[in-house]
């Protein structure tokens, strides 16, 4: 166990799949890393029951070569690391209907331009006609139009995930401090030197602070930032549904829809698990609400998906994960302009576990360079202030004229 009274190389906030993902890339490049969870590895948005999806397809364009990164480094780790990291690639079907105010043309169109541009971005991705669809998922409805077909897409264990890459973090050489919830960011001289938590307790900094905190991370982040470095955000709890399977029918593939905000998966156990859909209360107490709505809706579009869940019973719910939320729906990834050594990331947007591999190897690369990845450019906060001073500009431009 490394002294915490002396600096670590690299300072991480955050234990979740960002956090510890990156403290075992570092470690393992022979960095100096201590991690600092305010509570316990995987208690946040990274833990919770059943799997998350580890899908490209239906993903914002801007996001899909990091996906296509981080999918090969899941199947990467899955058989690298011993135990490998709860990583299923099942391959994943987004599915298509005609639904009300949509024309067939219009479907067909959307599925061929998506799946062309999805492939040219790094994610394998072919049409499926409606048999096609139903060869291989029997159980969807027969109303579908088609389909498109992922085959690099999976489910992993998010949980497992995230407390195996802190594992073997520290296996490498990573000091991993829970329950070390962090307060401030201490500065001297333009650059960060040390992060005070609620206890009192002061961490020296060495070369980096990286801020990957989620939920967290604003509240921390803002008394260091410049007003255009932070971007509007908002919290939001997914709830999550587990039904059980009394037909023992079989669902082969990650399922999600183009109409709907839904996402099914079968579990190791045969468990249905939906989720992706409508949201519950979430108190400035930090108590969530259970919600009948929300259930009713994300049932609801289950059943018009996989009609054989119309035999399930209802296992549990779960909704007690906060999600931070950009207003586009990618995350905001910076540096600090007052203070060079401190770079951040948040908003993951309640699908971030897919793609983290991808962005946790893009900021080894910016911490063993110093160069920011090109790749990261797009998720910059900027992204919500410089088109307008760039109008303002041509505006004024146009006025001396």
């Amino acid at each position: 166990m490394s002294d915490h009274n002396s600096a670590s190389e690299v300072v991480i906030v955050g234990g979740g799949i960002y956090g510890t993902s990156l403290a075992y890339q570092l470690a393992k490049a022979g960095r100096s890393v201590t991690l600092l969870e305010a509570g316990e590895i995987a208690g946040g948005a990274s833990g919770g029951p059943g799997e998350r999806g580890v899908r490209a397809s239906g993903r914002d364009l801007r996001e899909l070569p990091v996906c296509a990164l981080a999918q090969q480094l899941w199947a990467e780790y899955q058989a690298r690391i011993e135990g490998g990291v709860g990583y299923r690639r099942v391959g994943g079907l987004k599915i298509y209907d005609v639904s009300y105010g949509h024309r067939e043309h219009e479907v067909r169109g959307r599925m061929e331009a998506t799946a062309m541009v999805q492939a040219s971005l790094g994610t394998p991705s072919e049409v499926l006609s409606r048999d096609e669809a139903l060869a291989r998922e029997p159980e969807l409805a027969p109303g579908i139009l088609g389909a498109i077909w992922c085959p690099h897409d999976g489910v992993g264990d998010h949980s497992f995930a995230t407390r195996q890459f802190a594992k073997e973090a520290a296996k490498a050489g990573a000091v991993i401090r829970t329950g070390a919830k962090v307060a401030e960011i201490v500065q001297t001289r333009g650059a960060v030197t040390a992060v005070k938590l609620a206890s009192g307790e002061t961490v020296p900094v060495g070369s980096r602070l990286v801020v990957v905190a989620n939920a967290g991370a604003e509240a921390l982040l803002k008394p260091v930032l410049k007003p255009h470095e932070l971007g509007p955000v908002w919290n939001l709890m997914p709830q999550m549904h587990f039904v059980s399977n009394p037909l023992n029918r079989t669902i082969n593939h990650l399922l999600s829809h183009a109409h709907r905000r839904l996402a099914v998966k079968q579990l190791p156990d045969g468990t249905i698990m939906l989720s992706g859909g409508a949201h519950v209360g979430y108190t400035p107490e930090g108590l969530w609400k259970g919600s009948l709505s929300s259930m009713t809706q994300n049932v609801t579009d289950g059943l018009l998906t996989m009609p054989f869940i119309d035999n399930s019973s209802l296992l549990s719910v779960d909704a007690s994960r906060v999600e931070a939320v950009a207003a586009d729906q990618i995350p905001l990834i910076g540096q600090a302009e007052a203070l060079p050594n401190l770079i951040y990331g948040y908003g993951w947007s309640g699908h971030g576990f897919a793609i983290s591999l991808g962005f946790t190897r893009l900021f080894s690369e910016w911490i063993a360079t110093g160069e920011k990845p090109e790749a990261l450019e797009p998720f910059s906060p900027l992204r919500f202030h410089k088109p307008a001073e760039m109008l303002k500009a041509a505006a004024l431009g146009r006025a001396a004229a």
